[in-house]
């Protein structure tokens, strides 16, 4: 078997509702698709995105750098590609869009792996479980009013969700406090409350925080330093009870193997759209695993439902619900667990009257 044609295509979907956290205003969510077809007419799709900017960057490394290089390979042969891809434009890859592009056609090869198997991906990875808990971010964006992220939170627990997460950030560190406080009281002391800083501190400032927030029995603080910065981190885990989550803006297996090797990080999130697919989110899982450190995948739940049902140390799903309008099957969520589709493959697809509105741009290789 062989591959013969690639197809790609750029979307940009609108947010649900305006997004803002304590560095960025997310206004659209930029989808980078592959479709990858094979010479005995079976065809698996991936997709990427952006936060509303770089998705035609991504496209175009993605045609003219990687496409070329994965066209009459054996889609079977998924670690060769994956490193094929990782290796030929290393020089000015390892990172950012490079990985973004990689993301598309690595998950689109295991798409392929799955329905030639006649599996669901979760089974084909491994599974030891068919569903896993799910935490709420949607109800905690900064923009929104403290009245607002209670009676959010509220609903999200009456829906049977055991997590829900609240961004901090504000230039008070007493309304952050304020904040969490009024979640908590309101959800009470069984349901877990998470907190996302977005990169906006410094270590001095994350450490001042954290010790705000000690009171509050936070399940994780996540992403509260620049993510480069590993010491800060290492410095920040040191002075405080509260688990550190990072990993959402890290790119390869390696910038975490720092993070695990320094105990700078209680919990890993690496995002399968950015580390280059399913092949490295699972090297990066198991890696983890060694360490005795749990994962909790950043965003695109509709992916991160396979990968984490085959880890046996993923915590949860995180849900934001970003491209429910525009998929032919929402993810599964009930009582505050989310299903993984029983369908080979990964089971996701756009809605062609949804989606295609939103379609900027397509190519196809060979053309």
């Amino acid at each position: 078997m062989k591959i013969t044609r690639i197809e790609t295509a750029f979307y940009r979907f609108p947010a649900h509702r305006k997004i803002v956290d304590a560095i960025q205003e997310f206004t659209h969510m930029e989808v980078i698709s592959a479709t990858v077809h094979t010479d005995e007419g079976t065809a698996g799709m991936g997709f990427g995105y952006t936060i509303g900017r770089g998705g035609r960057a991504v496209k175009v490394f993605l045609d003219e750098e990687l496409a070329p290089l994965v066209l009459g390979e054996d889609p079977a042969d998924i670690e060769r590609i994956w490193e094929r891809m990782w290796w030929a434009p290393h020089w000015v890859g390892r990172g950012g869009i490079a990985l973004l592009a990689m993301s598309p056609i690595d998950i689109a090869l295991w798409d392929l792996k799955a329905k030639h198997a006649g599996l669901p991906l979760y089974k084909l990875l491994g599974a030891c479980r068919d569903r896993m808990p799910v935490y709420d971010t949607d109800s905690g964006w900064l923009n929104h009013t403290q009245d607002e992220i209670v009676r959010e939170a509220a609903e999200r627990v009456g829906q049977g969700y055991t997590g829900v997460k609240v961004k901090v950030g504000k230039e008070s560190r007493s309304e952050d406090a304020a904040r969490l406080r009024a979640v908590r009281r309101e959800i009470g002391d069984d349901v877990k409350l998470m907190t996302d800083a977005n990169l906006r501190w410094t270590a001095a400032e994350a450490i001042a925080r954290a010790r705000l927030f000690e009171e509050f029995d936070l399940f994780w603080l996540e992403e509260p330093i620049e993510a480069d910065d590993v010491l800060g981190h290492e410095k920040l885990r040191r002075s405080t009870p509260i688990p550190i989550a990072l990993g959402e803006s890290l790119y390869n297996r390696h910038v975490f193997k720092e993070y695990l090797v320094r105990d700078a990080a209680s919990i890993l999130q690496p995002d399968i759209g950015r580390v280059g697919g399913i092949t490295e989110w699972m090297r990066i899982a198991n890696m983890a695993h060694s360490f005795n450190v749990n994962v909790s995948p950043h965003f695109l739940m509709e992916l991160h439902i396979h990968t984490t049902c085959a880890a046996p140390n993923a915590l949860w799903v995180e849900h934001i619900p970003f491209l429910n309008r525009f998929v032919e099957e929402p993810l599964r969520i009930k009582n505050g667990y989310a299903y993984p589709p029983e369908t080979p493959g990964h089971g996701v697809s756009f809605h062609p009257e949804r989606s295609l509105p939103h379609l900027f741009e397509t190519s196809s290789f060979p053309a």
